[in-house]
């Protein structure tokens, strides 16, 4: 077995130093080979730099880092399409930069995969999660919001969309993400509603998660293009084909 892990990055020269040796600690102490994927979403800063070079000094046959690409910022969906593509791994996961979710979770995501899930999410609405650093109050109001916006018109039944810890199967992450055309952060509810529509099994699994201040999220413009995207991805469900 083999385990690729995408980790889209946006301006973040000062956390992925960190996120990388995390990952390659967690990594060379599997049984399994793996590969790590950064893939660099149009960064202005020293993001591409820090990557390549600490990329370079983690790199060995059992875990092999890559720093990929391309030349404008285009969105976090388009980063993760993006790293499906490159994937070599039979297990594909992803998580976000500012580890909010330890590496060590990896163990309990690849478990649901073992038992026959097709995907597994992480939670931070099961009871067995544990908060550390809480998001600050207009966040978790936001968040409480989005959610019964998302359940109610958009269908999804997932109890937590937006937590940036997921793993698919390689057949399953090719078949979702083929078909998954938003760009940015509402890229996961379509994901959603594609793996709904083509009836794939998930799982969803308890974490320790806590609050990256460090966010790239404007709390209005960001709004205001989520729910555009929202929009388009309830559009383009009407539409759906197999």
């Amino acid at each position: 077995m083999r385990i690729s892990l995408i980790i889209p990055a946006f301006n973040e020269a000062k956390k992925i130093g960190f996120d990388l040796d995390a990952a390659s600690r967690y990594l060379e102490s599997r049984s399994f080979d793996s590969e790590v994927l950064v893939i660099n979403d149009g960064s202005q800063d020293d993001t591409q730099r820090v990557a390549e070079e600490i990329s370079k000094r983690l790199s060995t046959d059992k875990v092999k880092f890559k720093v990929l690409n391309y030349g404008c910022n285009r969105g976090k969906g388009y980063a993760i399409r993006f790293g499906v593509k490159q994937a070599k791994g039979d297990l594909i996961a992803f998580a976000d930069s500012g580890l909010c979710v330890p590496f060590s979770f990896l163990n309990t995501a690849i478990s649901q995969i073992e038992k026959g899930a097709d995907f597994a999410v992480a939670s931070r609405r099961l009871k067995e999660t544990k908060i550390g650093r809480e998001q600050p109050l207009y966040r978790k109001v936001g968040s409480k919001i989005f959610w019964f916006v998302v359940k109610g018109l958009m269908g999804v039944q997932v109890s937590d969309t937006q937590c940036g810890f997921k793993i698919y199967s390689k057949k399953a992450a090719q078949a979702i993400f083929e078909r998954v055309k938003t760009d940015g952060f509402m890229f996961d509810i379509e994901a959603l509603l594609i793996a709904k529509k083509l009836k794939l099994r998930h799982a969803e699994f308890a974490v320790e998660w806590s609050n990256d201040s460090d966010t790239r999220y404007h709390p209005v413009w960001g709004t205001i293009k989520n729910f555009r995207e929202l929009s388009a991805i309830r559009f383009r469900s009407f539409y759906f084909h197999e």
